[in-house]
């Protein structure tokens, strides 16, 4: 015999069976869920960028040294275009020099007292006078051969000192007009050749410096 159930009642006996699979199915949804926030939360910190890491260096303290200014560069004298470096003494007035003014000779040879002509009590004399000194001079035939050939005169000024014994020494050119043709040279040698009486200071006998001029002419 054919027996009718009517539709709520089959649904009521399948109800248990739907809440066990409703249950079954949340279960299952939850274990997704879980499991996928955990691959989520391992894979946010593994992307997470490392700290950075902080390194301390200790760097050593060095020692200013302070370089030496560089050397000054050297002046480089200019001449003056208006300075006349030789000092020129015009030969024409020779016997108005004052002979006081003029700059000092050399030291002497030897370590003796020396006076100066003007300041000694009794100066030194050439024997014969000036005059000996030009007969020595032409009897020796002393001038320049360049000068005597090229038909030039001369004239020179000499220092020199004449000794406690009446001798000259320390014999130097101080002035020669024109130079480079042996004036000066023959001068020396005649100065040297020459004797003196020798100057006095409080009655002794001592060194005197003194000048001479010499002229040199043609005949």
């Amino acid at each position: 015999m054919y027996s009718y159930k009517k539709p709520e009642a089959e649904v009521r006996l399948r109800y248990p069976k739907y809440v066990e699979l409703g249950l079954l199915i949340s279960l299952l949804v939850l274990t997704v869920i879980f499991l996928f926030s955990k691959r989520f939360e391992i894979e946010g910190e593994a992307k997470k960028p490392p700290p950075d890491s902080l390194i301390v260096e200790e760097i050593p303290i060095t020692q200013q040294v302070k370089r030496p200014p560089p050397p000054a560069r050297p002046s480089i004298p200019v001449e003056d275009p208006e300075v006349d470096i030789e000092d020129d003494i015009a030969f024409e007035d020779i016997d108005e020099i004052d002979w006081s003014v003029e700059a000092p000779p050399p030291p002497p040879s030897i370590e003796e007292e020396v006076v100066d002509f003007f300041a000694v009590e009794s100066p030194p004399q050439m024997q014969g006078g000036s005059q000996a000194l030009y007969e020595y001079m032409s009897k020796n035939e002393m001038y320049p051969d360049m000068a005597r050939q090229a038909g030039i005169e001369g004239d020179v000024i000499v220092q020199f000192i004449v000794g406690a014994d009446g001798k000259p020494k320390d014999v130097t050119v101080a002035q020669e007009r024109p130079q480079g043709l042996g004036f000066g040279e023959v001068a020396t040698k005649a100065i040297l050749a020459m004797e003196f009486k020798p100057g006095y200071q409080r009655d002794k006998p001592v060194a005197v410096r003194m000048q001479q001029v010499i002229r040199f002419r043609l005949q």
